[in-house]
């Protein structure tokens, strides 16, 4: 049997990242791959569960940097023998590396200003990048694969483009009624409310919550009925819901924190939102689409990619405040457009099923394998 290592500081959570992490090792498992998932902070259950083996690395308690050091240069003797290594971002050496962050164009699109040369998770990724400490690299969507190309020059042919994927035994239309309006009454919401909202695990900044809590404002002045759903975590919840008081719009504003019944939350809402400036992928846009919820979201997020046709229109060249605001104007005002929008997000997502994922890794997973 052949042995998969794959390596990643953290496979535990909520996080996008966990979830494909344990879903790739599913895939490799059912297709006979004798699979080894090492991780610092991990969810041993998942893996197991997943039909492969956890095998947990040591951590080291001080540095950013000195932590992923460590991280890199233990786990590496560790998959030492191994027929093939899928790192996820932590790995200094491998097979096969999955990039799921752009730090450096995030944090000039969110902050305006270069990445600080000292940020640990920019180092490693500077080194990874600029010296193709890997053999083929999978980029979460065409917008990634656009950027390493550009800023790290790795070369276009040996980028290969995998988007995330979603289970759709969850994440389904047809239970939008079931478990959309208990959730809104749950929420406090009535059924003639027009409900938007942004999902995510985390980093409220990136996803550009700001700019939603602006453009909300603007919305409610015109859309009395308009209600906003925030679901996320963060240290800083308090400047958020001051934010939203201070635009007027504190009393229509439902905060929350994330949970694993994550499609609960997008069947509740009318319209999903990711204003993001810049986002790699945003697994959350996918899961919407897949429950049948419109979205509007900017040019610049990479599940983006997977709308067409009218669904176009609602992709925003650049979401500021008033742009976003106009355009749920639009989808209250327009309900006939928002079940078209609906209608078609399903299909839209399809394409991006676990299945589907898997499918496309172990075809990397077979083609490393024979070199």
């Amino acid at each position: 049997m052949r042995r998969l290592a794959v390596a990643a500081r953290r496979v535990e959570g909520l996080s996008g990242a966990s979830r494909l992490i344990v879903e790739e090792a599913r895939a490799a498992a059912a297709a006979g791959w004798e699979a080894h998932v090492f991780a610092e902070r991990l969810d041993a259950a998942a893996v197991r569960a997943a039909g492969a083996i956890p095998r947990r690395v040591p951590a080291w308690p001080l540095g950013s940097w000195l932590k992923r050091r460590v991280f890199a240069g233990l786990t590496g003797r560790l998959v030492r023998g191994f027929d093939l290594v899928h790192g996820h971002g932590d790995l200094l050496g491998q097979d096969l590396l999955s990039l799921h962050n752009g730090v450096h164009a995030a944090h000039e699109a969110v902050r305006g200003a270069p990445l600080p040369p000292e940020d640990a998770v920019g180092r490693l990724h500077a080194l990874q990048l600029s010296e193709a400490r890997f053999r083929v690299l999978i980029a979460n969507s065409r917008l990634l694969k656009d950027d390493v190309v550009r800023r790290f020059g790795v070369p276009a042919e040996r980028v290969e483009v995998v988007y995330p994927g979603f289970d759709p035994a969850r994440f389904r239309p047809r239970d939008r009624i079931r478990l959309g309006a208990p959730r809104r009454a749950e929420l406090g919401f009535n059924p003639g409310n027009f409900v938007v909202g942004l999902v995510t695990s985390g980093d409220f900044e990136k996803r550009g919550l700001p700019v939603f809590l602006r453009a909300f404002a603007a919305l409610s002045r015109e859309v009395p009925a308009a209600r906003a759903l925030i679901v996320g975590k963060t240290s800083r919840l308090g400047a958020y819901r001051r934010m939203a008081a201070e635009l007027g719009a504190g009393g229509r504003v439902v905060f929350r924190e994330p949970e694993s019944a994550v499609e609960n939350f997008y069947h509740a809402l009318d319209v999903y939102v990711h204003a993001a400036p810049w986002e790699e992928f945003g697994m959350t846009l996918l899961e919407a689409l897949a429950c049948g919820a419109p979205v509007v979201t900017g040019a610049r997020v990479g599940a983006a990619e997977l709308l067409a046709g009218e669904a176009r229109e609602s992709v925003l060249p650049d979401p500021a405040p008033e742009a976003l605001a106009r355009a749920l104007a639009r989808l209250a005002r327009e309900p006939q457009r928002r079940a078209r929008l609906a209608a078609a997000g399903p299909a839209a997502a399809a394409p991006c099923a676990w299945s589907a994922h898997g499918r496309a890794v172990l075809a990397l997973y077979e083609r490393l394998a024979k070199k």
